[in-house]
């Protein structure tokens, strides 16, 4: 079935309609995740968007630059966390390696549901979207 028309979940209030095409932009730029609950208006169900099968994996941020096998390198600076400030702007700290976001998640300095970047991403993705830092959260 083609899907033409799609929600997405914004601070627990549904988003849209929207085209595919934009769905497909707000998934690029990371805006919505992997993991993000999204509905086909032709469907009426709210799934994970990669649950659809009509969105490829490399298009969101959260799977891009990640091999399964290939090795991490933990000490690597290479990582952009998004921060609030004290007047709730949000500012770019790092580069951070993943060494340090993970223990930064271990001491609850730093929480999953923050954004991370890195040069070769499309845009910002969770922490707890990304497979680099699964074992730090769970």
């Amino acid at each position: 079935m083609k899907f033409n028309s799609w929600y997405y979940n914004r601070n627990l209030k549904p988003q849209g309609p929207i085209s595919t095409p934009e769905m497909r932009e707000k998934i690029r730029s990371g805006e919505i995740g992997p993991h993000d609950l999204v509905c086909a208006q032709e469907d009426g169900r709210w799934m994970a968007a990669i649950e659809w099968g009509v969105f490829e994996q490399p298009l969101f941020p959260a799977a891009q630059e990640f091999i399964l096998g290939r090795d991490i390198v933990p000490d690597a600076k290479e990582w952009v966390l998004l921060v609030h400030d004290v007047d709730k702007r949000l500012l770019q700290e790092g580069p951070f390696s993943i060494a340090e976001l993970r223990s930064g998640l271990q001491l609850n300095k730093i929480r999953p549901d923050q954004f991370v970047w890195k040069a070769g991403l499309t845009g910002w993705s969770r922490i707890a979207d990304r497979p680099e830092f699964k074992e730090a959260i769970n």
